[in-house]
């Protein structure tokens, strides 16, 4: 993944899934979760409980929209 893929989706507002090439995922419920440096080279994902996890882009393999998921909860 490149910086401008996730800039994209950050600025959709839609909550969305990074996948990662270890098979982890990493939910970002919103804009506020999520951080990129500022070369594009390393994301910081937060949670809920305001841990961090750093991930290079580099080893992101994928983004997954989780507003299908949200709707069909509804």
């Amino acid at each position: 993944m490149d910086r401008n893929q996730v800039q994209a989706v950050i600025d959709s507002g839609v909550p969305f899934t990074l996948r990662m090439a270890d098979g982890k995922e990493y939910s970002v419920p919103h804009r506020d979760y999520l951080s990129l440096s500022p070369k594009g080279t390393y994301a910081t994902v937060y949670d809920d409980e305001e841990r961090f996890f750093v991930l290079p882009l580099l080893t992101m393999t994928g983004i997954a929209s989780s507003a299908s998921e949200k709707t069909a909860a509804s």
